[in-house]
C-alpha cells in the first residue's frame, strides 16, 4: 500500500511491540508498530492522527534554528545540564579537559580556520561520547539494581531521532547527546529503557511502571520534546 501523506513517514516494525506509537523528532515522523499490524491499520492510524502530526511539524518549522557553533573562545557548551565556556589552547598534543568552569581543548593549531573548527568539533565529540559511555554505564547499573532487571549489554549510539532503545537482544542503547542534558533527564532516559525490559511497549501498564521509578517522567518527556533538538555540539 502506498501511503500518500503531505509529510514523510518512517515505519518501524518490531516483533516485541504490542501497540502502535507515533514519534515526531524535528522533521522526522516515525511510526512504531507491531510486526503483525497490517498496512491498512497503519494507514488508518496515521490518517487519524494527521492533524496532530501537522501541528507538531508546523511548530518545528516555525522554530528558529539554533545559531551554528563557531568553536571560539568563550562559547558555551552544555554537559549534564550545566554550561561551560570553551577555552582553546595551542599544543602539540590533543586533549579535552573540564576544569574550573572551562571546557579546555588543546590541539595543534593550523592556519586553516575551517580545519581548526573540524579538529575542535571532533575532539569535543570524542570527549562527550567517552563521558556518555562512563556516565550511562554507571547510571544503568545503579537503576538496574533498583528496578530488578539485568540488561545483556549497554551501548552508546548516534541515533538521529531517538534518545534510547531497548533492543530485542536485551541490550539497551543510548544516544550519546543525552549527556548534554541534566542528570534528571539522563536518569529518565535510563529508567525509560530499563522499564522496557519488563514491558516491551508503551501501554498504560508500562507508563505505570515507569512512574514507579520516575514520578516526574511527564515533565522530563515534555522537556525533551521542547528542548531535545538543541542538544547538539
Amino acid at each position: 500500500m502506498i501511503m500518500d501523506f503531505p509529510f514523510s513517514v518512517d515505519i518501524v516494525r518490531t516483533a516485541r511491540r504490542k501497540s502502535a506509537e507515533i514519534e515526531i523528532n524535528g522533521e522526522t515522523v516515525r511510526v512504531l508498530v507491531p510486526s503483525t499490524l497490517s498496512d491498512q491499520r497503519i494507514h488508518d492510524l496515521i490518517n487519524k492522527r494527521s492533524v496532530w502530526i501537522k501541528q507538531k511539524l508546523a511548530v518545528h518549522a516555525s522554530t528558529p534554528e539554533p545559531k551554528p557553533r563557531e568553536y571560539v573562545n568563550g562559547e558555551t557548551f552544555p554537559y549534564l545540564g550545566r554550561n561551560y565556556r570553551l577555552k582553546l589552547v595551542t599544543s602539540k598534543e590533543y586533549s579535552v579537559k573540564l576544569k574550573n568552569g572551562y571546557l579546555t581543548v588543546a590541539y595543534p593549531k593550523t592556519d586553516d580556520g575551517q580545519k581548526n573548527h573540524a579538529i575542535i568539533k571532533r575532539s569535543l565529540t570524542t570527549w562527550y561520547q567517552s563521558h556518555a559511555y562512563d556516565r550511562l554505564h554507571e547510571k544503568t547499573k545503579r537503576y538496574s539494581k533498583i528496578i530488578g532487571v539485568n540488561p545483556k549489554g549497554i551501548k552508546i549510539d548516534d541515533f538521529k531521532a531517538r534518545w534510547g532503545s531497548c533492543l530485542d537482544t536485551g541490550e539497551v542503547a543510548y544516544n550519546w547527546r543525552i549527556i548534554l542534558a541534566s542528570h534528571q533527564i539522563v536518569d529518565y532516559i535510563v529508567i525509560h529503557e530499563l522499564c522496557h525490559l519488563i514491558e516491551h511497549n508503551h501501554s498504560p501498564k508500562y507508563w505505570k511502571l515507569l512512574e514507579t521509578y520516575c514520578d516526574d517522567y511527564q515533565n522530563c518527556r515534555k522537556w525533551l520534546k521542547d528542548n531535545g533538538a538543541n542538544l547538539k555540539i
